[in-house]
């Protein structure tokens, strides 16, 4: 019998739902018990302070902070490890962070390719820290082989110990002048048109597609750099073809792997692409 799964939809700025699901062995992922979207700044209060690809103390480290320096805070999450809770505060990298991009998708330090994965490692295997849209410039500092060195991005981030950071306090709100002015006599004005309905208007770029699909097939981990996942057809006479790349900022996608799935969310496809990505907000094990 067909079991569906319903998991949360991912539209909801902050993540209210505990997750405690065990992460693949090889994976080293620690369960996230809660989430906020949090901005602000702060200091280092130690040295040689870790920040590292994802909350947990396992995490690859990608740079290091000294006491005293600020940095600037993105967001906040309490992480369970080994019976203790922890909260960490996920920040813009520093200059000096280490960040590599698949060379194949530069072309003189720009990426000719939307969704292109910023690693903390040279490889498929370290994760990803940020993402290029096509056309946005980098500076690289070194190519070696198929990876390219770039110096990180303002969209890339890394997590570090709140504990270790001093959160600098809002500034004091200054009281309002409040001016009573006596309004004038007018005339009554003619009722306004009635507006025009509102249109969402998804993407105004000609040469990007992106539509809201639901799509079923099986979870499969991708062999390129453009996404971690694809979505294959159900297999027929042991042949599989590739339907799309997917990804999924928020949801874990691992444990669906080798699983046949319902995904749903945005599909994008750029002229010239010829697999589209598309970002899963919602899985339903079909099977």
């Amino acid at each position: 019998m067909k079991k569906f799964v319903t998991f949360c939809n991912l539209s909801w700025l902050v993540v209210l739902a505990v997750t405690a699901v065990s992460a693949r062995a090889d994976s080293g992922a620690a369960p996230v018990t809660a989430a906020t979207v949090l901005t602000g700044s702060g200091t280092v209060k130690g040295d040689r302070v870790n920040v590292r690809s994802r909350p947990s103390t396992t995490a690859e480290v990608v740079a290091q902070l000294n006491k005293g320096e600020a940095v600037d805070i993105r967001g906040r999450k309490s992480v369970s490890e080994a019976g203790q809770t922890r909260d960490w505060l996920q920040i813009g990298l520093p200059a000096s962070a280490k960040a590599f991009v698949a060379s194949r998708y530069l072309a003189s330090g720009v990426a000719t390719s939307d969704g292109v994965n910023v690693r903390c490692g040279p490889g498929t295997n370290y994760r990803d820290i940020g993402k290029l849209a096509r056309g946005e410039t980098v500076e690289v500092v070194k190519t070696t082989g198929e990876w390219s060195q770039i110096k990180p991005t303002a969209h890339c981030t890394g997590w570090v110990a709140a504990d270790l950071v001093e959160m600098a306090a809002p500034p004091p709100a200054e009281p309002a002048n409040v001016e009573v002015v006596t309004p004038p006599v007018v005339a009554p004005l003619p009722p306004a048109p009635a507006a025009e309905p509102a249109v969402r208007v998804i993407s105004t770029d000609p040469d990007v597609h992106v539509r809201y699909v639901i799509k079923t097939g099986i979870l499969q981990p991708s062999d390129s750099d453009v996404a971690p996942y694809q979505l294959m057809t159900e297999e027929r006479l042991r042949l599989q073809h590739r339907r799309n790349f997917v990804e999924s900022p928020e949801i874990n996608l691992d444990r669906y792997l080798g699983k046949t799935v319902r995904v749903q969310g945005n599909e994008r496809w750029h002229k010239g692409d010829r697999y589209p990505i598309l970002t899963v907000d919602r899985v339903d094990i079909v099977w």
